[in-house]
């Protein structure tokens, strides 16, 4: 069972790989708001216009957006690998027991 990590200086939690995976997978509904988020920040990223004045900035606000995006993209991907490997242990667990 999951517990605080006393040995971690920021909050952290010690989980088991069931639970780890577990907590990797997304309900429907958080999928399709991280995708609107990620497509916000994504038209954001296109319309975002150079100032010659202040390249710095916009160079800073571009990686921002661009991280954004990422980590979003990340969170997705995480629990898409999740579902496929809970899908897949699944799958071997109806084959095995339609062999029984």
């Amino acid at each position: 069972m999951a517990h605080l990590d006393q040995q971690n200086p920021f909050q952290s939690w010690v989980l088991s790989p069931q639970e780890i995976l577990q907590g990797q997978i997304l309900t429907s509904l958080q999928k399709q708001v991280i995708q609107n988020e990620r497509a916000s920040l994504a038209n954001k990223r296109i319309v975002l216009q150079f100032d010659p004045e202040h390249p710095l900035k916009f160079q800073q606000e571009d990686a921002e957006l661009q991280g954004q995006i990422g980590i979003l993209s990340y969170l997705l991907e995480m629990s898409s690998a999740a579902e496929t490997i809970v899908n897949q242990g699944r799958q071997s667990e109806i084959h095995l027991t339609s062999q029984e």
